[in-house]
C-alpha cells in the first residue's frame, strides 16, 4: 500500500509539470503493446481516410483475436469506452511522462477493469459507456496484460489501433516519425502522378482551371521523372497536386506519406509534414488533400498550396500559399520530395514552361447571387420545396452553390415510398467542413411524421438514410456532404432472429445472439430483459449478444426473454421467448 501511495503522488507531481506543447517522445519508454504477434502493420499514423486523419497506427494480430494486450508503460487505466462503433472496446492509459496510450478494437478487457464495466452498465443501464477513472482504480505496470484483442468497433478485421497522445492537450502524435516501433522499411515512397490545376480571382472568389494530369516514371533508385520530358506548359498562376502511397517491408499494405516538400529554383516554396494534431483539426485533411480525387483514390492525394479556408498547421513552408507564379516564356525547375515515416525519400523534378498570356486560364464572372462565401452564413432555396443553410466557416473556399431538380432515376424496395422529387445540392466534389442544413416542405400528418426521413441519393440511384425532424411542415436534416436528396416515408420494422428457438435448453451455451436486420433507416436502438431484469447487449455488425454467464442466469430453470429494437425511423419490433439454463 505504501508503493502504492508513493507510486500516485510521484505520478501527480510529474503531471503537474507538463504544459501543453507536445512532447518530445523517449522511443524506449515505450513497450510494444501486444504480445505474440509478428509486428506487422496495416495502418500508418495520419493516413487519409474519410473526413479525418488516421490517429495511430494499426498493428496486425496475425487474422485472430484475443492476443494479449499490454500496457505500453507504468501509468493508470484513466479511461474506459465499449461502443458498438468507433473504437468498440477501448482502454486509455496515463502515464508519469504525461502521455496517454490508447488500445482500440479490443474483444475483452482485464478481469477487473471488466467487472467494473459491468456493473456500471447496469447502474446506468446503458450498452454504451464512456467511464473515466482516477489513478486509485486501475493502475499498471510496464508490459502488464490490460485486455486481449479484437475486432470491435467499426473494425473490418482483426487488429490493435494503439496511439500516443499529448495527455494534457490530446493532441496524437505520429509514432513511427518518432522513431517508436519503427517497421522493417527500406522502401521509398511511391510517387504515382502529377497534377496541375491553375488558378484565378474575380472579386475574391477563387476560380479554378479544369485539372490536367500527368504521368510518372521510376528511374534509378528513388528518382522519378514525367513521361513527357518537354517543360510542362503552366499558366500565369497555378499549384500541383501529386498522388503518392507508400509500402514497408515485407507487407503488401499501402501507407500514407510523412512529409512533401517542394522546391521552385532551388527554394523552398511548399512543406507538408504530420507529426501530430489534436481532433477538433482532423477535419481539415480535406484541404491538405485534393478532395476531388482523394474521395476516390487508394493513393495520398496532396495539394501542394494551402486554401483560403484551411489551416496551417501542416506547412512548416509556405510561400504565397503554394502558388506558382510564371510568364509567358518562364522556364523553371520544380523538385517535389516525399518521405515516409521511416525517412525513406523519392524525388520528382521536372521543368514548367510559362504559356502565353492568351492561353491562361482567365475565369468568368461569377453569378454572385449563388456565392456561399466562406466567412458567411449561405442560404437558398428552389421551387417552394427544398432549402438549404450553410453555416459560415464551413467551406474551405468560396463557391457557387446550384440547388436543382435531379432526373436521376431512384432506386427503393416496394417498403419505402418516396414522397418527393430528389433535387442535387452543391457539387459532390466539395468538401464541407461543417455540417449544412437540408430542408423540404413535406406536409403530412402529425402521425406519420415518425416514420418520414430525409435520403442521400447516390449518382446510381441508391438511397441511404439520414434523418430528419419536423417544424410545423417543414423537415430538416444536417448533412456533411453535398449531394441529392429527396424525401421517404418507411414503416417496415426491423427483424430480430434469434440463434435458438423459444425453450431451448441453453445450459451449455456461453452467450446467446440475436440477428438484427433493418432495411432502410438502420438499427437506432436495442434492449433485453431476462425475467425482467435489464440486461447488457454486446453489438457488433448486426450481431446482439447477451453474456449468459456474466448476467448470472443459471438454476437449470426456464427463464423468460425479452427483447426489442427501434430503427431510425421509429419502427419497433419485439420478440418474447424462453430458456431453459
Amino acid at each position: 500500500m505504501r508503493h502504492t501511495r508513493y507510486f500516485l503522488i510521484t505520478f501527480f507531481i510529474i503531471l503537474t509539470t507538463i504544459t501543453s506543447q507536445a512532447q518530445s517522445l523517449d522511443a524506449e519508454y515505450y513497450d510494444f503493446p501486444l504480445r505474440n504477434v509478428a509486428g506487422y502493420y496495416s495502418s500508418n499514423f495520419g493516413e487519409m481516410r474519410t473526413n479525418h486523419f488516421h490517429s495511430g497506427i494499426d498493428i496486425k494480430t496475425d487474422g485472430v483475436e484475443g492476443k494479449s494486450v499490454v500496457a505500453a508503460a507504468d501509468g493508470y487505466v484513466s479511461r474506459i469506452f465499449q461502443s458498438p462503433s468507433g473504437y468498440g472496446l477501448a482502454l486509455y492509459v496515463t502515464h508519469p511522462n504525461g502521455t496517454t496510450t490508447v488500445y482500440g478494437h479490443l474483444s475483452r478487457f482485464r478481469k477487473d477493469i471488466a467487472d467494473y464495466v459491468f456493473a456500471e452498465r447496469h447502474r446506468q443501464k446503458k450498452h454504451r459507456i464512456d467511464l473515466y477513472c482516477t489513478p486509485e482504480q486501475f493502475p499498471v505496470k510496464r508490459g502488464e496484460e490490460i485486455a486481449l484483442s479484437g475486432n470491435s468497433g467499426s473494425s473490418g478485421g482483426p487488429h490493435l489501433h494503439f496511439e500516443i497522445r499529448n495527455a494534457a492537450t490530446q493532441k496524437t502524435m505520429n509514432i513511427f516519425a518518432a522513431g517508436i516501433f519503427s517497421p522493417k522499411d527500406d522502401i521509398s515512397p511511391l510517387i504515382q502522378k502529377l497534377h496541375y490545376i491553375e488558378v484565378d480571382s474575380v472579386s475574391g472568389v477563387p476560380r479554378h482551371s479544369a485539372i490536367k494530369s500527368y504521368g510518372v516514371i521510376k528511374g534509378e533508385g528513388s528518382l522519378y521523372r514525367l513521361k513527357d520530358t518537354l517543360p510542362l506548359a503552366v499558366g500565369r498562376k497555378g499549384y500541383f497536386v501529386v498522388e503518392v502511397s507508400d509500402r514497408k517491408n515485407d507487407t503488401s499494405n499501402r501507407y500514407g506519406v510523412y512529409h512533401i516538400t517542394a522546391e521552385v529554383d532551388g527554394t523552398p516554396y511548399f512543406e507538408y509534414r504530420n507529426d501530430g494534431f489534436t481532433f477538433d483539426i482532423t477535419r481539415y485533411c480535406n484541404a491538405v488533400s485534393y478532395y476531388p480525387l482523394q474521395r476516390s483514390s487508394r493513393n495520398e492525394v496532396i495539394r501542394l498550396a494551402h486554401v483560403q479556408g484551411g489551416i496551417k498547421t501542416f506547412y512548416p513552408t509556405l510561400v504565397n500559399r503554394g502558388v506558382i507564379t510564371t510568364q509567358e516564356g518562364e522556364r523553371r525547375t520544380i523538385c517535389i520530395k516525399a518521405t515516409d515515416d521511416c525517412l525513406n525519400t523519392s524525388t520528382l523534378e521536372f521543368k514548367i514552361l510559362g504559356k502565353p498570356d492568351e492561353d491562361s486560364f482567365v475565369s468568368k464572372e461569377p453569378d454572385y447571387d449563388r456565392i456561399a462565401y466562406i466567412g458567411n452564413t449561405f442560404s437558398a432555396a428552389a421551387d417552394g420545396i427544398v432549402g438549404v443553410e450553410i453555416p459560415a466557416k464551413a467551406l474551405y473556399e468560396s463557391v457557387e452553390i446550384d440547388i436543382m431538380r435531379s432526373d436521376c432515376a431512384i432506386k427503393a424496395d416496394s417498403t419505402i415510398t418516396i414522397l418527393s422529387e430528389a433535387y442535387a445540392i452543391g457539387n459532390r466534389n466539395i468538401p464541407l467542413h461543417k455540417p449544412m442544413k437540408v430542408s423540404f416542405v413535406c406536409p403530412v400528418e402529425q402521425s406519420l411524421r415518425g416514420h418520414i426521413a430525409i435520403a442521400a441519393v447516390s449518382d446510381k440511384g441508391t438511397i441511404s438514410f439520414l434523418g430528419g425532424s419536423f417544424q410545423g411542415h417543414i423537415i430538416s436534416q444536417k448533412t456533411s456532404s453535398f449531394g441529392t436528396f429527396c424525401v421517404v416515408a418507411e414503416s417496415t420494422p426491423p427483424t430480430i432472429t434469434p440463434n435458438f428457438t423459444s425453450g431451448a435448453d441453453c445450459r451449455e451455451r456461453k452467450k446467446i445472439i440475436f440477428a438484427l436486420k433493418d432495411n432502410f433507416a438502420g438499427i437506432a436502438s436495442y434492449n433485453a430483459t431476462i425475467d425482467g431484469k435489464w440486461v447488457a447487449i454486446d453489438y457488433h455488425k448486426g450481431k446482439a449478444a447477451i453474456n449468459l454467464d456474466d448476467e448470472g442466469i443459471t438454476g437449470g430453470v426456464e427463464h423468460s426473454i425479452t427483447f426489442t429494437t427501434t430503427d431510425s425511423c421509429g419502427n419497433k419490433a419485439s420478440w418474447s421467448g424462453t430458456i431453459v439454463r
